[in-house]
């Protein structure tokens, strides 16, 4: 369950990631997934990283860049510990739901959601009646990666973290995070979601594709158009996550060089964490080698 449910997690990043608003004119950003902080009182530069979450083994690369960044960091500090054991277990409660979701609807679109769901899973919805629908939607997720090996960037930075032994932090609790996820995505956005997998497929593959080559205005459009959310959602997955961690992020950065390592969605925009951190005076410049 532990296994399952750090998967789930880590692919409800994914799928919730192609559903923002849009994208409001800016300065373009450099080419770089890797960005370096420093000024402000800082005496040392922290780094800061945007991941995908999950992407196929292939796929998958850590320039050069990026190692020499985090040997520099005395810490590694996350959105939140998917692998801290106290922290799925606040998880595996939140995501029971109050009411089963064959409860939800009715039973011609439980019907059909349970279709589409077989389809793109092997699962019946019956066998995770009882969970909540973001649950579902993650499941699809893990399915739009096309391959049987995926690896997350997360997992990889902690996994150097521990044998580094680097102290580990997070930017905000599970507890927190879920219920941002659950303020942001109504039923029947979720619902939408399901039904447009296969655009999701799409997406994805145009998304490791950018990923790769650092084109972060490109990832951000990618990621922040072509899907109808309000600005109240868009304000609980983006906006509000990105504004808490601006005003964490200057007492851990002043404690210990810190590599902070969040979804690259949160980078940009004009209330991305890049801007943030530069309108409270910091530098922070992109590390192109």
């Amino acid at each position: 369950m532990k296994h399952f449910t750090c998967k789930v997690l880590t692919a409800a990043l994914i799928a919730f990631a192609g559903c923002t608003g849009a994208v409001r004119a800016q300065k373009p950003l450099e080419n770089s997934l890797l960005w370096e902080i420093s000024g402000n009182g800082l005496q040392k530069p922290s780094y800061l990283y945007g991941t995908i979450h999950l992407i196929c083994e292939n796929d998958f690369y850590m320039s050069d860049k990026t190692k020499k960044a985090f040997e520099k960091s005395a810490g590694l500090v996350m959105e939140t510990n998917v692998f801290d054991p106290s922290e799925i277990a606040v998880a595996q409660k939140m995501m029971i739901a109050d009411t089963p979701i064959s409860k939800k609807m009715p039973p011609a679109q439980f019907a059909e959601l349970d279709s589409l769901v077989k389809m793109g899973t092997g699962v019946s919805l019956m066998q995770i009646n009882n969970f909540r629908l973001s649950v579902v939607a993650s499941l699809l997720a893990m399915k739009s990666i096309p391959c049987s090996t995926a690896k997350s960037y997360e997992a990889e930075f902690n996994q150097m973290a521990i044998s580094t032994k680097k102290t580990v932090g997070v930017l905000e609790k599970m507890s927190e995070q879920m219920e941002y996820f659950n303020k942001a995505f109504t039923d029947d956005v979720i619902i939408q979601q399901i039904r447009e997998f296969n655009k999701q497929k799409e997406m994805m593959a145009e998304l490791v594709k950018l990923y790769r080559a650092e084109q972060m205005e490109e990832l951000y459009k990618l990621l922040t158009e072509g899907q109808s959310l309000n600005d109240q959602s868009l304000d609980w997955l983006l906006h509000n996550r990105n504004a808490n961690w601006a005003e964490r992020m200057p007492d851990m950065m002043k404690k210990e060089s810190s590599f902070f390592a969040v979804g690259a969605a949160h980078l940009a925009g004009e209330k991305g964490v890049i801007r943030l951190l530069r309108q409270k005076g910091y530098k922070v410049t992109a590390v192109m080698n």
